[in-house]
């Protein structure tokens, strides 16, 4: 009896091994695969979220002109919204401390900046001819990244990705039978905010340890008491508030806007966390063809067929971008046989931590008495 209770035992202990083995491979091929494929997730979350609301917003705009009731409104319910998940442990948000807010002001002034440059730019002009303009900054960014983030400069391939880029804003620029100078003077100060708060947050990214969401919240909520104190010194959208009616439409168009610009803060924090300002810019320009197709379905101010063409051509040019490599730092070169005892089997050395520790005991080991 004995015997067979063990038998029994290890049959059962058996059978359950290969379940066990099984879940555990599971998990680890699923981790490897997200592992995989989450700059891709990413990069579609972030271009589904920017597609959308630039329409959403224009419509909004549209419908109710109170450009800056309509931030006020995005970024409260952006950070209530997220505040409110945290308090219910759903998410991950830092609390509001001066440690970690002294670096935001500063990404607080461009995002606002930026935000208020893009719905005056929509007010007076269409949605493609914003993005033409978007899609020449990688240009500049390119250079700021190398200067100051520490990657190298585009290659020929990259060079050219750009040029395409710029010779789409030139053309569509040359063909605008619409231009408005109130356009193009908010172009340029969007354009100026824009380039900074993009090259700053990748910095802030990178050097300030957060989770994205609290980098969600104490942006949005920052700037959210900002423009509150800016808002009563903006009577004309009291005028317009006192006479909107707020249908159940507008009402609906707002939350949407509210809801999107929720998502599309945390996918923009999301993707910087994990490529280069200029690569991301490119995927923002790139994704924007989702505005395009949206636009050109419901809205009826938009570009002529030959500015379609060279938004086209410039939207060809940013797939063609890759994102440049960070700098290598340089290390001390070793004594060859140093370097060679420490080698891989494929004939590549190992890490500069090793070389240092190696380093180290070469220069520690006693040398032989001079004659």
């Amino acid at each position: 009896m004995p015997d067979g209770g063990d038998t029994g035992s290890k049959a059962s202990t058996s059978s359950r091994t290969p379940a066990s083995s099984w879940s555990s491979s599971s998990a680890q091929e699923i981790s490897r695969m997200v592992q995989q494929y989450k700059i891709p997730l990413i990069l579609l979350y972030y271009g589904f979220c920017s597609s959308t609301l630039i329409v959403i917003n224009k419509v909004a705009v549209h419908n109710l002109r109170a450009p800056v009731f309509i931030l006020i409104t995005q970024l409260l319910f952006a950070a209530t919204t997220v505040k409110g998940l945290n308090v219910f442990g759903v998410l991950e948000a830092e609390k509001l401390q001066w440690s970690l807010v002294r670096p935001f002001l500063l990404i607080v002034a461009g995002f606002l900046g930026t935000l208020f440059a893009n719905i005056k730019v929509l007010v007076y002009s269409n949605v493609e001819t914003f993005i033409t303009f978007r899609s020449s900054t990688p240009l500049v960014l390119s250079v700021f990244d190398y200067i100051f983030l520490g990657r190298e400069l585009p290659g020929g391939r990259s060079i050219f990705s750009i040029l395409l880029l710029v010779a789409s804003c030139g053309g569509y620029t040359y063909f605008d039978k619409g231009f408005k100078l109130e356009a193009y003077t908010w172009l340029c100060v969007w354009y100026v905010f824009f380039l900074f708060e993009a090259c700053y947050v990748k910095h802030v990214c990178d050097t300030v340890k957060m989770t994205n969401w609290g980098r969600v919240y104490y942006t949005n909520f920052l700037s959210a008491l900002a423009l509150l104190l800016a808002f009563p010194f903006c009577s004309s959208e009291h005028q317009v508030l006192k006479n909107s009616e707020f249908s159940n439409g507008q009402v609906a168009l707002l939350l949407l806007s509210c809801s999107v610009g929720v998502c599309m803060s945390h996918a923009g924090y999301l993707m910087r966390s994990n490529v280069s300002a200029t690569a991301g810019v490119v995927v923002g320009v790139v994704c924007k063809i989702g505005s395009i197709v949206l636009n050109l379905l419901i809205w009826s101010n938009h570009a002529s067929p030959i500015q379609l063409l060279f938004l086209a051509m410039g939207l060809a040019g940013g797939s063609l971008f890759q994102q440049a490599p960070l700098r290598e730092k340089q290390q001390p070169k070793l004594p060859l046989a140093v370097q060679d005892m420490h080698a891989d089997a494929d004939g590549v050395s190992t890490s500069a931590a090793a070389y240092k520790a190696t380093a180290a005991l070469h220069a520690t080991r006693p040398r032989p008495p001079s004659r």
